[in-house]
């Protein structure tokens, strides 16, 4: 017998006998589960042969029956004497494995997604040994009752996930994460998948578990399903591409805190201000200007979002006086041209790429991972860690004033609220507006619902109800004749032009090329300590700027402009009455503005709730975005912090409508509302108020 084939043997013994002595120090079980035992406490309740396919050998946690259990270790490896006749049968089928391959499947009942040898135990010791990631096996699925399972929960959408894929491979530690890795792999369609999609996408996890693992040694809580729900979430999901493991473990490399991190989530430095260097540019001594090109998802001729940024460039060229050279890549609204964008701009020669719409993160963090030396930049709200730049302006403290003038216009006390994405900033937009009310009016009730969901969200819309603000995304590329955002009246059936928000792209885009040719844009990432930075700019940076018409009352205007002035030179916070246990926080720490980014309940004057994934379906334009930048349903039996902010806004039974009042909801008018704004229609929006008798005067004229 080779001198070889006994070491690797004894090499493989000695690897169980440690596991055997750890699991022994530590009180546990030292050799291979059975799934006998487990079966002894649960009903199985369906049998399914899948037939032979290809396995994770990660992934075989036990044997079937006991017989013989102490024959391996926990970790699969031998702990019989190397004399022995098993030992004899392990060395041969070894030397098969490295000569020629195991060709016979092994035999395996599979639970929960682990997968117990019913036959070919020692196939899958040396299968181990060699660190051979995949094995042939026969499978038999095992269903059992999730009311048996220790976590039954987690078990239910493990088989919801299994029934629509086919996957049983993908194990995840959390019940959403299920779903939203479906989200990623499957977003426009209901149909489950075909036995290519199934296949495609196991050949891309198989080889992202390899690379994983070669990166990751050490005990982390993320699964492999974690670590590639992180990994899709930065990179999206790209099934028409063959993507080698070079080009995963290139991707990876950045994101790895956020996998070792699991559960625990690496924030990005959330930047409220862009201090700049004023010492004179080294870089403008050049002769050759720098490059900066920007990527746009919308048509500037057809797009004010577009439009909006596609002017701030232009102006930041001029501001630059000939320092910077720009390129501006219209209407890649297809990952193609999405694609071919990235592709030119690269070929001509950018070094700053900045991409002015949300939905081109993924994109854009695949491109900086390849091309490390190019600065890259996207407009969007990320709390989260990722490989690139993000800016976004505080919406929240424009929609404070506008809160107030909702307010101040109200007669009835009672003001909607149509809120639109619910996303990063969403809420704290929307808690922004209410306190707004409650500084002018404390008694005052807002009633929020949801533009984007397919049905109304909040049946209690009073009939009385008399201003409702609607809120748009700028970045919303249907931009039709009659869109309209803002505060409608519903007395007249008329917006109200209150006020005229204005955002000031061009000042952002000037200063980092400036940080840039002055070489201070990395002074950032010292803030940061070198992690992921967002700048989130507002009133102060100049980056914003709100006004108000004359239709507003004199001694409110005044209010207005000086609270404005306050938070411009940072006298006054707007969420300063929210106290950590309001918010659901442990201990009674000043507000973050990555808590405000994340900012996932209500302020008690509030009246409707935030989007419900299992009831509430989200309209499709608005599906793929929440994905993206979406915040996270809760697990079950998690719940938003009742305790709600409450500084002036003490809840006041007097405004409720009794519930037999006949007349007590009004989701005829949330429907009027949110159809309108989703259609682009405002002249429908006026006319269907008035329509169908919803509005006070309509009623009682």
């Amino acid at each position: 017998m080779p001198a070889s084939a006994m070491d690797q043997y004894n090499q493989a013994r000695k690897r169980g006998l440690a596991c055997l002595n750890e699991k022994k120090a530590k009180g546990a079980d030292p050799y291979l589960p059975v799934l006998d035992h487990y079966l002894k406490s649960m009903k199985v309740v369906k049998k399914k042969d899948l037939g032979v396919r290809e396995i994770l050998t990660d992934q075989i946690l036990g044997t079937c029956h006991e017989g013989r259990t102490e024959s391996f270790a926990a970790n699969f490896m031998p702990l019989l004497d190397n004399t022995t006749e098993f030992a004899s049968k392990w060395i041969t089928l070894c030397q098969h494995a490295t000569n020629e391959g195991l060709r016979d499947p092994i035999l395996v009942y599979e639970l929960f997604g682990r997968y117990f040898v019913e036959e070919g135990n020692k196939r899958v010791s040396v299968t181990k040994f060699l660190n051979n990631p995949l094995i042939s096996a026969h499978v038999i699925n095992l269903i059992v009752n999730p009311d048996d399972m220790e976590k039954g929960e987690l078990y239910k959408s493990f088989l919801a996930f299994y029934d629509f894929t086919g996957i049983d491979s993908i194990l995840m530690t959390k019940s959403r994460n299920y779903k939203k890795l479906l989200r990623i792999l499957h977003p426009d369609s209901e149909q489950p998948f075909t036995e290519t999609e199934r296949k495609n996408i196991l050949s891309f996890f198989y080889s992202f578990s390899t690379v994983l693992n070669k990166l990751i040694t050490r005990p982390i809580q993320a699964s492999d399903g974690d670590a590639f729900l992180i990994y899709l979430d930065v990179y999206g999901w790209r099934p028409s591409q063959a993507i080698p493991d070079s080009t995963i473990e290139k991707e990876l490399t950045p994101i790895l805190p956020q996998i070792e991190s699991y559960p625990d989530v690496v924030e990005a430095a959330l930047l409220t201000e862009t201090e700049l260097s004023e010492r004179k540019s080294v870089l403008s001594l050049l002769k050759e200007p720098i490059k900066a090109a920007l990527i746009q998802e919308g048509d500037p001729q057809s797009s004010s979002w577009a439009l909006t940024h596609y002017k701030a460039f232009k102006t930041m060229a001029v501001n630059m006086d000939g320092r910077v050279d720009v390129k501006i890549y219209p209407n890649n609204n297809t990952p193609e041209a999405l694609d071919n964008a990235f592709k030119e701009a690269i070929a001509w020669g950018a070094q700053v790429i900045f991409t002015s719409h949300p939905l081109m993160l993924q994109a854009t963090n695949r491109y900086a991972a390849k091309y490390p030396k190019i600065k890259f930049l996207n407009c969007s709200l990320n709390p989260e860690a990722t490989t690139v730049r993000s800016y976004y302006t505080r919406g929240y403290e424009i929609q404070f004033l506008q809160g107030i003038a909702a307010a101040a216009m109200s007669t009835s006390g009672k003001i909607g609220y149509i809120a639109d994405y619910p996303i990063y900033g969403a809420i704290a937009d929307i808690n922004a507006f209410a306190i707004g009310v409650a500084m002018v009016r404390p008694a005052a009730r807002v009633y929020l619902d949801w533009s984007t969901t397919e049905t109304p969200t909040n049946t209690e819309f009073p009939l009385d109800i008399d201003m409702i603000y609607i809120s748009g995304q700028d970045f919303d590329t249907r931009i039709g004749k009659g869109k309209r955002f803002g505060l409608f009246d519903v007395r007249t059936g008329k917006f109200s032009n209150l006020s005229l928000v204005q955002q000031k792209w061009s000042v952002f885009y000037t200063r980092i090329m400036s940080s840039i040719l002055n070489r201070t844009y990395k002074a950032d990432e010292q803030t940061a300590n070198g992690g992921s930075i967002n700048y989130w700019l507002g009133l102060s940076n100049g980056l914003i700027d709100v006004s108000f018409s004359d239709e507003l009352p004199y001694e409110t205007h005044r209010l207005i402009d000086l609270l404005k002035n306050d938070i411009t030179e940072k006298r006054f916070f707007i969420f300063g009455g929210i106290h950590a246990k309001e918010r659901g926080a442990k201990e009674n720490a000043s507000i973050t503005m990555n808590d405000l980014a994340r900012m996932d309940f209500l302020v008690g004057n509030i009246i409707g709730k935030l989007p419900d994934e299992t009831s509430d379906k989200l309209i499709p334009s608005a599906e793929k975005l929440v994905a993206v930048h979406g915040l996270d349903e809760l697990e079950p039996g998690e719940q938003t912090p009742k305790e709600k902010y409450t500084d002036s806004v003490q809840a006041d039974s007097s405004l409720k409508i009794p519930a037999d009042d006949p007349d007590s909801s009004n989701s005829g008018l949330v429907k009027v509302i949110s159809s309108s704004v989703q259609a682009g229609d405002a002249e429908k929006l006026e006319k269907s108020v008035q329509a169908a008798s919803l509005s006070p005067r309509a009623k009682h004229e």
